[in-house]
């Protein structure tokens, strides 16, 4: 994960002690930039101007106050001279000053003696990288006070540096997310106030972080909400409790190291709040189906079909195919709102189905291919691997909205019976389709509090009422048989 260090630069601002001029504020940035975090890094860094006592008689110590903001309640204590890393950069190059010491690291001061002049040029940057300190408990607006000595004891400064702490969040709506979309994907909200990554779990039996299914490339920091999109890329395969956590990156010393780096959540970070892990937890909905039907394709009597390859609430029906032809109605389906539905093959026989429209009985085409047929876009119905329920002469039952055609195949004594329970079956088997871009859709497999966000059923709205009088039908039609 890669740092991009915001500058929140404040102007220049003399507060006390004999000085030879102003030193430039430049920036300030902690890394990561939390509250109550013991950081990576905090570069802070100043710019020399042409009168500045150390351009002209070099540099021979250095302070940087955290502690003269009266608000730092953070620490500076444990900084050792390993802590800190002192770079000159110049207009044309760059020198790293490894000659020094730190003499004072108490009271959010830390004291750095040259041993040997240090010189500085006109409008060079003198850049101060300081590790193993923590950030204040509280989120807002902080300054530094940076000044630099000549090795007479001319003091250039102290100058403010301004720099922000802020809270890492996240929030994780209950979503959809179809495992059948080529860009499986979920929605989140949230700060994440370094550049750093999003990185989303499973959730194991007891609570703890499982297996990483998707994450971000490196955040671009940013102290206000702003929405992310994290890829699932079809890991995410069943409706379950997932957790996104937002991590910093622990390796390369660099922001374009980092900017170049990708998540390993054994070797990077957690971003913590006063110790607090920035994580957030959401309930994700995938389609309850079997697999995504297609042309060609073979599936067991009893799996759960999705269909996305029909239009936005339009009425449907699988069709047996006998030698390239149509033939029976095997059983109908409306639809929901982004054009899709789950087919329950229970009652199926063996065969070749083709899926067409109820309003023109027109083939809908499973493969998008510029040919369109029964035969060019059907699929089978093996016996192997069904769910396929059977009434007491081992004949298969047909769904409650098969055509008379077909039902009559299993009019039996107990048939009217047999034909209400799969009308039953059949609507509590239908999911909802979930929406392409993580917006409110499927009901899918979840239960009570822990389903997606909204929903409607996969037959749509006022289909219900359809089934049941295909139903009705059927039951009256197999009782006027027995009167004869």
């Amino acid at each position: 994960m890669t740092v991009v260090i915001v500058v929140s630069a404040v102007a220049a601002v003399a507060v006390g002690g004999p000085t030879a001029a102003a030193l430039n504020a430049d920036t300030a940035a902690p890394y990561p930039h939390s509250p109550g975090t013991n950081v990576q890094e905090f570069p802070v860094s100043v710019v020399t101007q042409q009168s500045d006592a150390v351009v002209q008689n070099g540099m021979g110590s250095m302070t940087l106050d955290f502690g003269a903001d009266n608000s730092f309640d953070g620490s500076v204590s444990n900084v050792s001279t390993d802590d800190v890393g002192v770079t000159i950069v110049g207009s044309d190059n760059q020198r790293t000053i490894g000659a020094f010491e730190v003499a004072e690291s108490a009271n959010g001061a830390i004291a750095l003696n040259f041993t040997q002049r240090v010189p500085v040029g006109a409008g060079d940057r003198i850049l101060v990288e300081v590790a193993n300190m923590s950030t204040p408990t509280s989120d807002g607006d902080y300054s530094v006070g940076v000044s630099t000595t000549t090795p007479d004891g001319t003091t250039d400064g102290p100058v403010s540096v301004g720099y922000r702490v802020e809270s890492a969040s996240l929030s994780f709506p209950n979503q959809s997310a179809s495992q059948f979309n080529d860009t499986q994907s979920i929605s989140l909200s949230g700060v994440v106030p370094n550049a750093g990554y999003i990185g989303v779990f499973t959730v194991a039996e007891n609570g703890s972080r499982g297996q990483l299914v998707g994450n971000t490339e490196p955040i671009i920091a940013q102290y206000t909400p702003r929405n992310y999109t994290v890829a699932l890329n079809g890991n995410v395969n069943e409706s379950q409790r997932l957790e996104a956590v937002v991590f910093y990156e622990t390796t390369g010393g660099t922001q374009d190291e980092r900017l170049n780096g990708s998540l390993d959540p054994a070797e990077d970070a957690v971003v913590t709040n006063n110790g607090v892990p920035a994580n957030a937890t959401g309930y994700v909905t995938t389609i309850d189906a079997d697999g995504r039907v297609g042309a060609g394709s073979e599936y067991g009597q009893g799996a759960r079909l999705y269909f996305d390859q029909g239009e936005a609430s339009t009425g449907y029906q699988v069709q047996a195919v006998e030698n390239g032809s149509l033939g029976d109605v095997v059983t109908q389906f409306e639809t929901a709102a982004n054009g899709s539905s789950v087919i329950a093959t229970t009652g199926f026989a063996e065969g070749q189905y083709a899926i067409t429209r109820l309003d023109d009985g027109s083939v809908v085409s499973l493969d998008n291919d510029s040919t369109t047929g029964a035969q060019d876009d059907s699929f089978f119905v093996t016996g192997t691997g069904g769910a396929a329920t059977t009434t007491e002469n081992g004949s298969a039952e047909a769904n409650a909205t098969t055509a008379n055609g077909t039902s009559e195949a299993t009019a039996e004594t107990d048939a009217a019976d047999g034909t209400e329970d799969g009308a039953t079956e059949d609507a509590d088997e239908a999911t909802t389709a979930a929406g392409e871009d993580g917006d409110n859709g499927s009901a899918g497999n979840a239960t009570g509090n822990e389903s997606g966000d909204g929903g409607s059923g996969a037959f749509g709205p006022g289909f219900g009422p359809v089934v049941a009088v295909i139903a009705l039908l059927a039951a009256a039609l197999v009782a006027a048989r027995r009167k004869r």
